[in-house]
């Protein structure tokens, strides 16, 4: 039954197909997903109770035990130059957005708001400087990135925002006035500046690192749930210099070739090994660094993996991880060495609620104004092309389990099965020839803006599911309605946007523990870059 939907048959099934059912399975001993004819893909399709923050509990090394004093050297350069150039360019895209603001809005600016060209580099240059305090403050500068980098975004706008208020008010106290345009324009090219800057230097590091030798090779010792956590942030933190080339599987025979990154695109992968762990295995994939990942490992076995890694001259490292409530936030203390970790209650937001509701009210509006004549020509082109309903009408579950009416554009023809599997493919024979562009833009989506409007959904959050579907959900998936359903979210912009979604409640979860207005923010601005790319 994987990979089917018993949902009507002229149901858009768009990116989303969340109309696959939830087969209750026993849950293994290391929450592995349940074995399938298809790749296990990145972290996403093993069910889990919520997991320690990463860099919080992992302590990555600068240097690798074993390698020659003229290696730490060159690391230790690398790293301090990597840093100092990350932050340099970021007070250099600042005072790009400034300039640039100054020098293309100048005629529209009024005799008030005109500065001159040295003081207007000067307070570039002190914003920049200040943002680079505030992206330290909040964590931009960790050798981490979160899932899908939606974090780094987030704490960017965050950084902005509050170094734009900052600065706004430093204006004010010198020269008694605030240019509003002019702020709120530079706060919008500084973003965009910010985002291309980072993504470049990035991709700068990691050909660097290539290129330089600087990349240390890692094994992950366990294929379960926490395993797959670790590889996504590995694979996407050049500052970090782990390349993960291996899992090895620590119980049973292996049952997957390969597992894939969680993230826009399935690009990088790390073949799966049979354990145990021995240096023969570990001097064959050249490892400089063995990452234990799984938490029930036995101590004969951890002990018999150190021996083996000391052989091989391979520096290994464990997680002391504890499962809380992914919703839930966890606190840490290092004690003489020891990290204690401790759970704490997710506080009601009402404030981050009623500021949720004024974006997803006035954006919805001004998205159904401004593409008005976008959605009449679909309407159309819809009604033109194949007999029936232009718009698409299905029940779903929303929050608390509440029942709606979900709208689409619809994308198949009528006279397809009520019942039938979901299309994995634009080529699938019972979508119209326009409803293959419309799920491939993701157009067909858009009348969930009037869903947005009258309360129903959200412009981020999960996506909903059919009623049949929840009434076979599991205590961890029952989670995932504590919010509004939304439009967009985490799993759409991932590779795993292919697969069900109860198979992916990791990113619902995810989203859970870190929602607030700057992590939706940088949801949409991440999903305009990147949701165009399929079903």
């Amino acid at each position: 039954m994987q990979g089917c939907t018993t949902t009507q048959a002229n149901q858009p099934q768009s990116t989303d197909q969340n109309a696959n059912p939830v087969v209750r399975r026993r849950r293994p001993r290391d929450d592995r997903p349940p074995i399938s004819n298809s790749y296990t893909i990145g972290m996403s399709t093993t069910p889990y109770t919520g997991t320690a923050p990463l860099g919080a509990v992992l302590p990555f090394p600068s240097r690798v035990s074993g390698s020659s004093g003229a290696d730490e050297a060159r690391l230790r350069r690398f790293e301090l130059t990597t840093a100092a150039l990350e932050r340099a360019m970021d007070v250099a895209a600042v005072v790009a957005a400034v300039l640039a603001t100054h020098f293309v809005g100048g005629p529209w600016y009024s005799s008030a708001e005109r500065f001159a060209t040295r003081d207007v580099v000067v307070a570039g240059c002190g914003a920049g400087l200040l943002l680079v305090l505030l992206l330290d403050k909040h964590g931009a500068y960790r050798p981490c990135v979160s899932l899908l980098a939606v974090r780094e975004t987030e704490r960017l706008l965050r950084s902005v925002v509050t170094g734009s208020l900052v600065t706004a008010l430093a204006l004010l106290a010198v020269t008694r006035q605030v240019p509003r345009r002019q702020v709120l324009a530079t706060v919008a090219l500084t973003v965009v500046f910010l985002m291309v800057e980072k993504w470049s230097v990035q991709l700068l590091v990691s050909s660097v690192q290539v290129r330089a030798g600087l990349v240390r090779k890692g094994v992950i010792v366990g294929t379960g749930r926490l395993g797959r956590k670790i590889f996504s942030p590995l694979v996407r933190s050049p500052k970090l210099g782990i390349a993960p080339v291996a899992f090895v599987e620590t119980d049973g025979p292996v049952t997957e070739p390969a597992i894939f990154e969680s993230w826009y695109r399935r690009e990088r992968q790390a073949r799966v090994v049979s354990g145990p762990v021995s240096s023969k295995v570990l001097r064959r994939l050249d490892a400089s660094v063995v990452i234990v990942a799984d938490p029930e490992l036995p101590a004969a076995e951890m002990e018999n993996l150190r021996r083996e890694a000391a052989a091989a001259g391979t520096r290994i490292y464990a997680t002391p991880e504890r499962l809380f409530d992914e919703s839930d936030s966890t606190e840490y203390l290092e004690v003489d060495g020891v990290m204690l970790s401790s759970q704490l209650k997710r506080r009601e937001r009402r404030g981050y609620e009623a500021a949720k509701r004024a974006i997803d009210i006035a954006l919805s509006a001004a998205l159904l104004v401004l593409l008005a004549p976008l959605l009449l020509a679909v309407a159309l082109a819809v009604k033109w092309t194949s007999p029936g309903p232009v718009i698409f009408r299905q029940g779903r579950v929303g929050r608390h389990g509440g029942r709606f009416e979900m709208y689409k554009f619809r994308t198949m023809y009528t006279s397809c099965a009520q019942y039938a599997c979901s299309p994995t493919s634009c080529r699938d024979p019972r979508i119209t020839p326009v409803g293959r562009f419309l799920r491939h833009a993701c157009i067909d989506e858009l009348p969930q803006l009037v869903n947005v409007l009258r309360g129903e959904m959200s412009l981020v959050g999960p996506r909903p599911e059919m009623p049949f579907i929840v009434a076979e959900y599991e205590t961890i998936h029952l989670r995932r309605l504590g919010v509004k359903p939304g439009i967009t979210g985490l799993w759409q912009l991932s590779a795993d946007r292919m697969s069900p979604i109860h198979h992916n409640i990791s990113y619902d979860l995810y989203y859970l523990r870190h929602r607030g207005v700057f992590m939706d923010i940088a949801i949409l601005l991440h999903t305009m870059v990147f949701a165009f790319r399929g079903v």
